[in-house]
């Protein structure tokens, strides 16, 4: 990361040096403290270029400043130093890429299912066996699938109950939901919201829509209400799941290769 100082005339310095100049010049070196307190070696990290490739590091140092030509062109002066190995995006779990965004320059992907994930694919990549995962506590599904891949399955299994996907129905004035279905056979049109991080899912979001809609959170973290909306239903994370893992043949590929993943506990190329 950036934050670069510039008074002490010195392009390393140590800890101690380098806060007392950037107290002098930032009001918050926030995203810096972090790397210095909570990197530390063997720790894995994921990583995206400006050109959308991603990467898994493993972390082979702890924080350290360099401000030479190089770091200085390109604001990257803050650094732990790691061994990098570039992999397929849509192989990349979705809580991780959800995380790339502003404004946090480095942030923790706290859940279990993506650190044994990145651990596995770790001694993959690297062919050794540096860390010792438990695939038997891989549980959460929702932490690999992307929103677009959530969004998909839901979509699936509501045309089993016979609601079909309008196309192009997800338009920039429909904000407030993904996408409009109907009915196979009453025509009745229905709306979908879906949200797929901790943050809960209010109950009367589209109250006002008069038709049926239908509320999906990855975690059932449904806000209750004294209000009865017979027309609204949140349906349960199990129930997706459980026909997510039973109807795979229904299912795009991105969804497929993360129940292979699951069932199996071992990463393909």
């Amino acid at each position: 990361m950036g934050w670069a100082v510039k008074e002490t005339g010195k392009s390393c310095l140590s800890w101690d040096e380098y806060i007392a100049a950037a107290k002098k010049e930032y009001n918050n070196v926030w995203s810096v403290h972090y790397l210095k307190r909570e990197v530390e070696e063997n720790d894995l990290i994921w990583t995206c270029d400006m050109d959308g490739r991603y990467y898994l590091g493993r972390v082979t140092s702890p924080w350290e400043y360099l401000a030479n030509e190089e770091s200085l062109q390109a604001n990257i002066v803050n650094f732990c130093r790691c061994e990098l190995f570039s992999w397929d995006i849509d192989k990349v779990p979705g809580k991780v890429i959800a995380s790339f965004r502003l404004p946090r320059t480095i942030q923790a992907v706290r859940n279990q299912t993506v650190a044994i994930y990145s651990q596995l694919l770790w001694n993959r990549l690297s062919n050794t066996e540096h860390y010792s995962p438990e695939p038997q506590a891989l549980t959460d599904i929702y932490a690999l699938l992307d929103d677009q891949a959530t969004r998909d399955a839901m979509a699936t299994y509501l045309k089993t109950r016979g609601w079909l996907l309008l196309p192009e129905s997800r338009k920039k004035n429909t904000m407030g939901y993904e996408y409009t279905l109907n009915n196979r056979e009453t025509s009745e049109r229905a709306v979908v919201q879906i949200k797929t991080r901790r943050i809960s899912l209010n109950r009367d979001i589209l109250s006002y829509f008069g038709e049926k809609v239908f509320l999906f959170h990855s975690y059932g973290n449904y806000t209750e209400t004294e209000l009865e909306y017979k027309k609204v239903e949140c349906i349960d994370p199990d129930e997706l799941r459980s026909f997510i893992f039973s109807n795979r043949e229904l299912l795009p590929q991105s969804i497929k290769h993360w129940v292979d993943f699951m069932e199996t506990k071992s990463i393909t190329y």
